[in-house]
């Protein structure tokens, strides 16, 4: 009895095995499908930085995308960040959004280096704000709101959280004072 229910169950094991096989060599399984940049972002990049990954390899060793909901119509929002030496320095990588329209990507914003970046709480002209935070050091982070204007983000409010009073001594709860 015990012999049967072993043979049955590997007999099964080898069936599901064999289907998953057959669908995922076929290409029904599902598959991820990494999101690319726009061919025309090389353009939108700095002179150095266009030369250093074109030099190293290419855009798309350099940076991440993925989608980026900014409008509740959900069009084709995309975040690109950077993820290497050409477009990241000390901890705060660029970062890119655009928004696809009649088949072609449009930029809508080109951020300063940030190690997080955020959708807002507030909207403008449907648009959310998308909020970015950068390391200026071990107490200090900078956090620039972005606000749409109807044509592109423009920066609406920069602050900076730090943990140190008036004399540079180090505090516990952050001040927040705009930046300079």
């Amino acid at each position: 009895m015990l012999r049967q229910k072993t043979a049955r169950t590997l007999l099964i094991v080898a069936l599901f095995g064999s289907l998953f096989s057959f669908f995922a060599s076929t290409g029904l399984s599902q598959t991820r499908h990494r999101l690319q940049p726009p061919a025309t972002m090389l353009k939108d990049l700095d002179d150095d930085d266009r030369t250093c990954v074109v030099n190293e390899g290419g855009i798309n060793k350099h940076v991440r995308v993925r989608l980026f909901d900014i409008t509740p119509r959900t069009v084709g929002e995309i975040l690109i960040r950077g993820r290497s030496s050409c477009l990241c320095g000390a901890q705060n990588c660029s970062f890119w959004i655009y928004q696809k329209a009649a088949g072609k990507y449009q930029l809508l914003l080109k951020g300063i280096g940030s190690t997080k970046v955020a959708l807002g709480r507030s909207y403008s002209q449907g648009y959310r704000d998308v909020v970015a935070e950068s390391h200026a050091s071990a107490i200090e982070t900078i956090i620039r709101t972005y606000r749409f204007d109807g044509q592109q983000y423009r920066l609406m409010r920069c602050v900076s959280r730090n943990y140190f009073d008036e004399n540079g001594n180090q505090i516990r709860k952050p001040r927040y004072r705009p930046c300079d």
